[in-house]
């Protein structure tokens, strides 16, 4: 029983202590109101404190203990297909709650009085029935400001767990645009391989094989490690170097502690493909690529960041290379980064200089 008690209060659409918060900002406005009356109206008997004081948070403090029976009906007001019966269900709990609290709260009123001046009034005497029966209807006003507060709120939730429902379908799309893509410029590489050098489309079948099973692995992932996805790119560039073996120099410049850093599946692949494509397939020489990953201590304070930096060598000449903002892979990885991460990510590319392009994205680090 007092755990499911307990249970009740934490189900609040607010949270317990920020409801009870709320209470006390607003006791002690209408403690500062009934303040504000008695020296406008320069009553000739002093401002009894304690007695005003204790009322005002007897009457709205009793609201935080009926919260959970509030909630209960809130829960019912949205339930789809109710019926007249259920309505009248809930009228009469309404009712029954205002008079519940307006009872409880007449009778600590009186136990307050007598603490104050030392004489307890008649509850059941004329003055208090009348009392009784006019806070009743101030206690049905309260309570309906606060059942639209917890609609409010309830409302509030449901939507926040639509937008953020959306947002992952959305980054789904996006996950799942990048395998077809992905898997056709690869399986066109091999094609490409097999009239010149048979062994090595060989070779590039087993290794597209290893590529396919981690990406099957995880194709329902939306985060990986960053250990794991720096193995599928080297199992990427592995299947890349085949191909261009003679032009092609990578570099790994990975910090050991970030490997555990969370970071979006395949985010690193688009970046890379491009390197591939407009800065290795386009050189006359060797063609440079560089993955970079650290851990970044930002002036600011408890934020720490993860920056993945992927560098590529440039042929002055290649005018063709996608600018920010444009292009398959770009496009997918912005869109990705700001539906995970919202406002807390940096998304950079361009070209250093005449010969160096560099992709950069700095994160939160999670590990």
């Amino acid at each position: 029983m007092q755990k499911q008690l307990l249970q009740s209060y934490k189900n609040l659409p607010i949270p317990f202590g920020k409801l009870g918060v709320a209470i006390l900002i607003v006791s002690f406005f209408f403690i500062a109101k009934e303040y504000t009356n008695h020296l406008v109206n320069n009553y000739n008997y002093p401002f009894s404190w304690g007695f005003i004081s204790l009322r005002i948070i007897i009457n709205y403090g009793l609201w935080l203990v009926l919260a959970p029976c509030i909630a209960i009906l809130t829960k019912r007001i949205k339930k789809k297909g109710k019926t007249t019966l259920t309505w009248a269900g809930i009228i009469m709990g309404v009712l029954i709650i205002s008079l519940l609290h307006r009872t409880l709260a007449t009778k600590l009123y009186d136990v307050a009085y007598y603490m104050d001046s030392g004489y307890m009034k008649e509850f059941f005497g004329p003055n208090g029935l009348v009392a009784l029966v006019v806070g009743i209807f101030s206690s049905l006003i309260e309570q309906l400001v606060i059942f639209a507060v917890f609609l409010g709120a309830d409302y509030q939730k449901q939507y926040l767990r639509n937008q953020q429902a959306l947002v992952q379908a959305q980054i789904s799309a996006l996950q799942m645009q990048l395998h077809p893509h992905f898997l056709f410029n690869t399986l066109h590489s091999i094609a490409s391989m097999i009239d010149i050098d048979t062994q090595k489309a060989q070779q590039m079948l087993a290794k597209i094989g290893a590529l396919l099973r981690s990406m099957l692995e995880n194709e329902m992932d939306q985060m990986t490690t960053l250990k794991n996805e720096l193995e599928f790119i080297q199992h990427y560039l592995d299947l890349e170097q085949i191909r261009y073996a003679d032009k092609m120099k990578i570099d790994y410049n990975i910090a050991e502690n970030v490997l555990q850093a969370q970071v979006p599946c395949m985010i690193l692949q688009p970046l890379v493909e491009n390197a591939i494509k407009y800065g290795v397939v386009p050189a006359l020489k060797n063609g440079y690529i560089q993955l970079e990953a650290k851990e970044l201590n930002l002036s600011a304070p408890n934020k720490v960041q993860l920056g993945l930096t992927v560098l590529n060598s440039l042929e002055p000449n290649c005018s063709q290379y996608p600018k920010m903002g444009t292009g398959l892979g770009l496009k997918n990885t912005k869109k990705r980064l700001e539906g995970l991460y919202g406002n807390l990510y940096e998304f950079e590319a361009g070209a250093v200089n005449s010969k160096l392009y560099r992709a950069r994205i700095f994160l939160p680090l999670k590990r």
